[in-house]
């Protein structure tokens, strides 16, 4: 099993267990740090065979054919999809060996099958079988008349636990099934026919009946029942069945002569002769077992395959134990690396007159403005922490202030970040000293006394500049006051206006509350930004939109009134930003879906089985959707603050 270490999709390929002639198959987990806690197997096309018709339509067939099974004796199908362009099925990992492998064993070690075992785990498969079998549509209680049609010793599998399971139906016959075998052409491999796939006749259960019995036949007498020099000859031994096979305790001795009965009915070639379901075949080998065996315990057979691959097992765990730390390693540098991308919001500060950049470039110095076009508003923004907003006339929607465009936070500060940055270069080790021995002594002086540290003279003076702080009278509105941050965030935009009657810049402000954090926003629909000038139209409407990370999207229209621009200064609107409550969403459907929502008009797309999704507060409608299978269901849901959600579907056929 070579190691194969990549990410597909949802899924961590581990390592590859298989390869056919078009379809691979790999051990996997979830592509999560924490998603080790169950191991599958991930079957897909092989890259350049997913334009092959017939293995494309077996595939479907499978997931078609399987999706709705729930039976311990048949493996479990999980999801399925495409990524990569290469359709895949992830199902259940069966932690042991097929039969193949087992007879190989037995062979090497000149040993025989036990009777009691083989019997039992044949037992098991025709459970399974059965209830593939008499399997109905889950939606419309119709009965699929399945048949597998590739009963053979690797297509059952032993786990080290004890438990039989039948895989691969990727072949498999269904009521639903579109696809029809084409004259001439059998489905199967020949040593495990049946007489009537042979002679091309309708198939029934009893098909797979006989193929169970030739596995049986071989589990008892250690070697192949129908071998031939090629398959003509194969299948002429399968033709002549009823002289052909001979009582399996012929070959071994220790066969009992009822389970002799058992296995030449269950290959008698006229299938009116032979078990007529598989359940019957169960429970005549189950009686069997526990007459012929009353001690015997099903936890014989975890024994029995454990002592048999007891070197193989050990040095396989301690593989996957090692595959799966190198897998945790490279997701984990996969988050890091995501981790350190730089935002697409930065802000730099300075404690006197703070700018923050919006974006990721300092700041321009002051440009050239020129004239406009009438009726239009030119602005350019920049940020000024811990200014204070000021009162004056205002147009609609709007609270004036007095200060000019050219005081705090105007563009003769502009150029301050870069000088501050190109200090800091220079500054070297020393500074980098300094600026921890700052740090230290800034806190101890704040946090010093709750810890019970106070530093000589400097305490006391920080301690009565706090006090009078608190006591202090501010004008920030109230709605700040109850925000998480008390103080707000004032940005200027600096407007050139473009009526020459006019000639002088006014400074829109924006009232950000709470202050802190990297913010965007766009004024009919252009962003606002340093160095992309905005223009916009006087006396309309003026959409303003604030994005910010952990709040709620802000949205407000308001007018600039053109009779009012000649007489201001400065004028401010408010953007009050409301935090974001979460709560938790689980999706299950059945069959996997694409869960489709619409957040902020923007799509929101995951694939099922999702878990513990953190999403906003609201009420969402979700689309689930399966376009390979044409399924879906709508649903509506309410998340609420700090509550898990729920939600396992059935999907519908699409009418």
């Amino acid at each position: 099993m070579a190691e194969v270490l990549k990410k597909f999709g949802k899924y961590f390929l581990l390592d590859q267990i298989a390869q056919g002639g078009m379809a691979e198959i790999y051990r996997a987990r979830l592509a999560g740090v924490d998603g080790a806690g169950r191991i599958l197997v991930i079957k897909r096309i092989q890259a350049g065979f997913g334009e092959n018709d017939e293995f494309l339509q077996m595939f479907k067939s499978e997931i078609k054919v399987t999706m709705g099974f729930n039976h311990p004796n048949i493996v479990q199908l999980y999801d399925f999809g495409e990524e990569q362009n290469q359709p895949y099925i992830a199902m259940e990992l069966v932690d042991g060996k097929n039969l193949r492998q087992f007879l190989s064993r037995i062979t090497e070690n000149k040993n025989t099958f036990p009777v009691e075992l083989a019997a039992f785990i044949i037992e098991q498969s025709a459970s399974g079988l059965h209830y593939a079998h008499s399997y109905k549509d889950k939606i419309t209680g119709q009965p699929l008349n399945l048949v597998h049609r590739d009963i053979s010793p690797q297509n059952i599998l032993v786990s080290f636990e004890g438990n039989a399971k039948i895989i691969d139906f990727g072949i498999a016959k269904a009521r639903t099934n579109s696809e029809s075998t084409r004259a001439g052409i059998i489905k199967g491999k020949p040593s495990y026919l049946s007489p009537e796939q042979i002679s091309g006749e309708q198939l029934d259960g009893r098909c797979d009946v006989f193929a169970l019995g030739i596995v049986l036949w071989e589990l008892l007498a250690g070697r192949k029942l129908f071998a031939g020099e090629n398959e003509l000859a194969v299948l002429r031994l399968i033709e002549s069945c009823n002289s052909h096979v001979k009582p399996p305790s012929t070959v071994n001795p220790a066969v009992p002569k009822d389970l002799d009965y058992i296995v030449l009915k269950t290959l008698a070639k006229q299938r009116e002769k032979r078990y007529q379901s598989a359940e019957e075949l169960q429970r005549a080998l189950h009686k069997f077992v526990y007459s012929n065996s009353p001690d015997f315990n099903p936890g014989d057979l975890a024994y029995f395959a454990k002592d048999l691959f007891k070197n193989e097992i050990l040095e396989d765990r301690k593989k996957l134990q090692a595959l799966n730390e190198k897998a945790e390693q490279l997701m984990c540098s996969q988050v890091l690396h995501e981790d350190k991308s730089v935002p697409e919001l930065a802000t730099t500060a300075r404690d006197d007159d703070t700018t923050a950049v919006i974006g990721n470039r300092p700041a321009p110095a002051p440009k050239q403005m020129t004239s406009l076009g009438a009726g239009d508003l030119q602005l350019e923004v920049e940020v000024a922490k811990k200014s204070r907003p000021s009162a004056a006339a205002a147009p609609k929607g709007a609270k004036p202030s007095g200060r000019t465009a050219t005081g705090t936070g105007g563009f003769a500060s502009t150029g301050a970040p870069r000088q501050q940055q190109e200090v800091n270069a220079k500054g070297g080790g020393a500074g980098k000293i300094v600026l921890v021995l700052a740090v230290l002594f800034v806190g101890g002086v704040v946090f010093g006394p709750e810890l019970g540290i106070e530093i000589p003279f400097v305490s006391g003076y920080v301690d009565k500049f706090i006090k009078s702080g608190k006591n202090a009278k501010t004008s920030i509105d109230p709605a700040a006051r109850s925000a998480p941050r008390a103080e707000p965030s004032n940005v200027p935009v600096t407007s050139i206006v473009a009526d020459p009657a006019v000639g002088k810049s006014v400074t829109l402000r924006l009232n950000v509350v709470p202050g802190g954090g990297s913010i965007a926003m766009t004024l009919n629909g252009k962003p606002v930004d340093r160095e992309i000038p905005v223009l916009v139209p006087l006396d309309s409407p003026l959409e303003l939109v604030a994005e910010r990370a952990g709040f709620k999207q802000f949205r407000r229209e308001f007018v600039l009134d053109s009779r009012q621009i000649a007489g201001l200064k400065e004028w401010m609107v408010d953007v009050p930003m409301e935090p974001v409550r979460f709560g938790l969403l689980s999706i299950r459907t059945t069959p996997s879906a694409d869960a489709s929502i619409m957040m902020d008009g923007k799509p929101w797309i995951r694939k099922t089985p999702i878990e513990e999704e953190k999403m906003p507060a609201g009420t969402y409608t979700i689309r689930l959707f399966n376009e390979l299978l044409g399924m879906e269901k709508t649903v509506t849901v309410t998340i609420i603050e700090g509550r898990s959600v729920n939600v396992d579907e059935k999907l519908e056929v699409r009418n």
